[in-house]
């Protein structure tokens, strides 16, 4: 196929259309997310900064703690957000040089993606997340358009360390845009013998921007003080268990996602797939290569399960857009009558807003639910002590409340989860929940307040039966379920501490 190269100054053009059509689409798809407020899992707690210091994620913390607002602003926060993934948009355009009727196509599938509704979930981070794809995506922009090696080796090195300090899975994210570009590259016939050296150059700034990651990651533990926690290595399979358990949860992972068992939203996988095998059925002349990269490219979406040897959720696969988007983008080029895939480009936009607001849906009924019961809990703490829901109380919650989780499509994760029940019980999450939504002013007690009168917490009945709250020396004691849950002090069971919070 002919490639014809867009002049600079439509480039200029170009990318800025495709910021507004992927702007538009985020607002369309995240709509009810924008204008229906709920709390999720992890966005109760008012500070993460020493935690995600702990985890690894600085660079998350540096944001959080220079420009972002921490942990997050509702409405503001989206659109930000969506800013930020619209410029990565506008910047993977101008770099793979795109048409105006390839930029609308693109632009409409790498927003549509329910995939970053996974992310969305926690607004505590989305933002970070965002920055993270679009330095991933000036890098590889530097390393495809650029031939110095400071443009196209030392700086990227720093986006990619940087990046990787926001969120450690966006490490994959830069490999999979650089090989949709050499796919774009094989169908669209440009004979560019650089292919070697664009790969070398990503994988070079790749280790200098990990051993930049890890040392500087080390100072800033030391600055503040604090140990590092064992995030990743909780999840790393191949250490714990046996290298055949540790395949067949891989194996089970990415077949899930071929037999139309992937997360909810994300089943548009086999339509990508189909695209990205459709062009072996059109002349190319160099279609073993093609194979390679198209081969290479779906591992890449799949790397970190690899890695870790485990089933990751669904916010992990952070190249998921692209995969999709490029995927779409590959057939739209090679087929010449491709009036009819424009279809494929409204049903991915509906296809997007359906599940997207689904899954958002779920979890603000869950929020609404919580809120309902945990002020029913407040307001009878508040009898029982015959005291003002304003003033400080200092409570603990034990277990779990036996509640049903709210109506959600299947595997869909942690939408509609519920913080009355979540770790089977987290008296620090309820806690953080109920002040965070100003439901009451709870001091959160510890697991060691109330040690010493376990006798008298397991005798009693679960709330909301009459005797279910009572008082330990200075503590009220609120027994939502039967047994003590996985983190009695807001501690996840042998990890460090804090590290369920």
């Amino acid at each position: 196929m002919q490639y014809v190269e867009t002049s600079q100054n439509d480039k200029y053009q170009i990318a800025m259309l495709a910021f507004l059509v992927a702007f538009f689409t985020y607002i369309c798809v995240y709509g009810f997310e924008l204008t229906h407020f709920g709390l999720s899992i992890d966005e109760e707690f008012n500070n993460n900064i020493s935690h995600t210091i702990a985890i690894g994620r600085w660079g998350h913390a540096l944001l959080k703690a220079s420009i972002y607002p921490e942990p997050f602003i509702p409405f503001y926060t989206e659109m930000l957000t969506f800013i930020l993934l619209s410029a990565s948009c506008a910047l993977i355009v101008y770099t793979f040089s795109l048409s105006l009727k390839q930029t609308l196509f693109f632009a409409v599938l790498y927003a549509s993606s329910a995939q970053f509704a996974y992310q969305l979930q926690f607004l505590n981070q989305c933002d970070t997340v965002a920055t993270a794809i679009l330095l991933s995506s000036i890098a590889v922009y530097l390393i495809v358009r650029k031939n110095s090696f400071l443009h196209t080796v030392l700086i990227p090195a720093l986006l990619l360390g940087y990046a990787v300090a926001i969120y450690q899975s966006i490490i994959f994210f830069s490999y999979s845009l650089l090989l949709a570009y050499l796919l774009l590259d094989i169908v669209r016939d440009t004979e560019d013998s650089r292919h070697l050296k664009l790969i070398f150059r990503l994988i070079i700034a790749s280790i200098i921007g990990l051993i930049l990651y890890f040392v500087l990651g080390e100072l800033i533990l030391n600055y503040y003080h604090l140990h590092s926690e064992s995030y990743l290595s909780d999840m790393f399979t191949w250490l714990e268990e046996s290298p055949k358990q540790a395949l067949k949860k891989i194996s089970r992972s990415i077949e899930h996602y071929f037999t139309l068992k992937a997360p909810y939203g994300m089943n548009t996988f086999v339509l990508a797939v189909v695209f990205l095998i459709l062009p072996l059925f059109y002349p190319l002349r160099r279609k073993t290569r093609y194979s390679l990269y198209a081969f290479l490219s779906i591992i890449t979406l799949f790397s970190m399960n690899i890695v870790l040897g485990e089933e990751l959720s669904a916010r992990t696969m952070t190249s998921f857009a692209i995969f999709l988007a490029s995927a779409g983008l590959i057939s739209f080029i090679v087929i010449r009558k491709n009036k009819y895939l424009w279809a494929i480009a409204a049903f991915s936009f509906l296809y997007g807003m359906a599940t997207v607001s689904n899954l958002f849906y779920a979890d603000y009924i869950a929020y609404k639910k919580d809120y309902r019961l945990a002020s029913a809990i407040a307001n009878d703490i508040a009898t029982e002590l015959n005291v003002s829901l304003e003033s400080p109380v200092k409570v603990y919650f034990f277990g779990a409340l036996d509640i049903k989780r709210v109506n959600r499509p299947k595997n869909s994760d942690m939408f509609g989860a519920s913080f009355l029940n979540w770790d089977h019980g987290n008296s620090g999450r309820i806690s953080a929940f109920m002040n965070k939504t100003e439901i009451a002013n709870i001091v959160p007690a510890s697991y060691d307040d109330i040690r010493s009168n376990l006798k008298a917490v397991y005798a009693a009945p679960v709330w909301p039966q009459k005797g279910s709250i009572l008082q330990i020396k200075d503590v009220v004691v609120v027994k939502l379920g039967q047994n003590v849950g996985y983190c009695p002090n807001g501690v996840k069971e042998n990890t460090n501490p804090k590290q369920c919070l």
